[in-house]
């Protein structure tokens, strides 16, 4: 399933306009770093939603978060068959 939105500059969070139009494409990559980042809370709608990937950077891995991950992606829509974490952090999602 291909997930169609607007785009946003990820960093500054601003409408991406080109030709005084807003930018609709392909929006499954964004939306999967917003789920993949975000802590759980951040989605008032969905507070269970959120893998929170950053609270790993200190090495405090969970053997269930690739699992909870993928079904967190696939309850947003994202047809999700893999999400793995490689030695060196890399998320791999596909």
């Amino acid at each position: 399933m291909t997930s169609v939105g607007l785009q946003t500059d990820f960093n500054s969070g601003d409408l991406l306009v080109e030709h005084s139009a807003a930018v609709v494409a392909d929006a499954s990559g964004f939306i999967a770093e917003l789920v993949v980042v975000a802590p759980p809370g951040d989605f008032k709608e969905l507070p269970l939603l959120g893998a929170d990937a950053p609270s790993m950077l200190a090495g405090n891995r969970d053997p269930f978060w690739p699992g909870e991950t993928k079904k967190m992606l696939r309850a947003v829509g994202l047809d999700v068959d893999n999400v793995a974490v490689d030695v060196s952090g890399t998320i791999n999602i596909s």
